[in-house]
């Protein structure tokens, strides 16, 4: 029964963190699209999408664990906004504005998708069958120790691996591993890079970025009192620290 339990919620957590993967990376990839429809379209207005995409970037990257979804309602309205204004005062260019429009609702399909997938499979009642399930293996396994070596060592790494497997669970539930690669990876700062900003990362983030990872110039988000306020100040570094 355990294994069983075990490899369901191990199943279902991956498959959600593998949508959440393709997703994020797929909204990145709209982000740009968007960008470049709206330099062709109404060249005029590149600076307005680029700092609405800025903006809605930044504010994504305060938040850990996938979090930006629920908090960043209003950066990404203000993008939906600027991207409305572009398709209604464009004129011509209706194939592009179609596109454009496309564009807008894949990236609130990605987002309403992503909200869906971010949930937790394992709720408190799950931890605690499966918490209890694994301390009656435990008890049992012990009980059958013997004074030999082998013994209390193969019970010792038996009792230890389901305690790892626990812990692998609920890193993959909690999307930890996708958070630190999309929060403070390469992705996001190729949508800086492609709307012409400087590279962003929270002040959070730099202890688990290698220097050699940094670029020449980036901007770093100093909060004033983190974790109570994500207010914040921007400030431009022009070297690897």
């Amino acid at each position: 029964m355990f294994s069983i339990l075990l490899g369901f919620f191990i199943a279902a957590a991956t498959s959600n963190y593998l949508k959440l993967q393709t997703n994020i990376s797929q909204e990145d990839s709209c982000l740009i699209y968007i960008f470049g429809l709206v330099k062709i379209i109404q060249p005029q207005a590149e600076e307005k999408i680029a700092k609405a995409i800025d903006e809605y970037m930044i504010a994504a990257l305060d938040y850990e664990y996938l979090e930006y979804i629920t908090y960043t309602s209003t950066e990404f309205n203000a993008l939906l906004s600027v991207i409305d204004d572009v398709c209604t005062t464009a004129g011509a260019n209706q194939p592009l504005i179609q596109n454009l429009q496309g564009a807008k609702e894949k990236l609130l399909s990605y987002r309403m998708e992503d909200l869906l997938a971010s949930q937790k499979v394992v709720t408190k009642n799950h931890w605690l069958i499966l918490g209890t399930l694994s301390a009656i293996i435990s008890v049992m396994l012990l009980s059958l120790r013997t004074e030999e070596i082998f013994s209390s060592v193969l019970i010792g790494i038996i009792v230890i691996t389901i305690c790892q497997i626990l812990l692998l669970l609920r890193d993959i539930d909690a999307n930890i591993f996708l958070a630190d690669k999309i929060g403070y990876g390469a992705e996001p700062q190729s949508v800086f890079r492609a709307i012409g900003k400087d590279d962003y990362y929270p002040e959070i983030a730099l202890k688990f970025i290698g220097k050699k990872n940094l670029s020449k110039k980036y901007r770093v988000g100093e909060y004033i009192n983190y974790p109570a306020s994500f207010e914040k100040t921007i400030k431009l570094r022009g070297e690897k620290i």
